[in-house]
Order: C-alpha cells, then structure tokens, then sequence
C-alpha cells in the first residue's frame, strides 16, 4: 500500500491540478508532460546510492561491502539520469511552444513525460528487489 501512494502520489496531484485547470477554463495538457517527466527523474535520485553492508573482518576490523552488481546498476542509473535531464528539457520546451504534434493520441509532451516517469517507478522497483 505504502509504494501505491509513494508511486500514484504524483498522477493523484496531477489530476487535481487537471481538474482545476479545467474548471477554470485553462488549458490542462501544458503541464502534464513537465510535472510527469520531473517525477520520473525525482524516481531516480534515490536510486544513486549504493547499497552497502557492514562487514567484520577476523581481526575485528570493519569493511564496506559493495555488490558489483549494485555498482553497475548505479551507473546505469547515473546515466540514465543525465539523459532524462535533458528529455526533461525538450519536454518543457515542446509544452511551452503548444507543439501541436501527437503520438498515441495524446500531445507528444505528455507521452514523453509519461514514459519517463513509468522508467522511474520501474528502475525504483528493480533496485527494491536487488
């Protein structure tokens, strides 16, 4: 329950948000793709942190234990974080320019921002099971 409300959190304030808008008469898509994107990226920051396990030596001495495959994880995770930056930024330009061009039906901005934010769910729940 507790990972539905930490992962449905952002759609929840986005629909909100939407509905506002909509009341008011504003548009509703010209901030989705940005705020979705965002929240994928913020998905992510955790996610650089090694995990790291304590470990005493014989002669009593404490080590830091890193799994190798925890470290190659991370920089997948770094990269990717430096890419969604700037898929971050094209987001926020093509929703600040009303680009009018759809994929899926849906106003390319918010399919992108979307996308990024299931990448961040879906990298959060592989690194709760590593």
């Amino acid at each position: 329950m507790h990972s539905i409300l930490i992962y449905g959190f952002p759609i929840i304030l986005v629909s909100f948000e939407a509905l506002l808008r909509n009341l008011i008469d504003v548009d509703t898509f010209g901030f989705v793709g940005p705020t979705l994107a965002a929240t994928g990226i913020s998905f992510m920051v955790p996610l650089t942190r090694l995990k790291v396990s304590e470990v005493k030596s014989s002669l009593g001495e404490k080590w830091v234990q890193v799994s190798k495959r925890d470290q190659n994880y991370v920089s997948l995770v770094w990269l990717l974080l430096f890419i969604s930056l700037f898929l971050w930024f094209w987001v926020c330009t093509l929703s600040i320019q009303s680009d009018t061009s759809k994929l899926f039906d849906f106003p390319t901005h918010v399919v992108i921002g979307a996308t990024m934010y299931v990448i961040g769910i879906v990298l959060s729940s592989i690194k709760e099971v590593m």
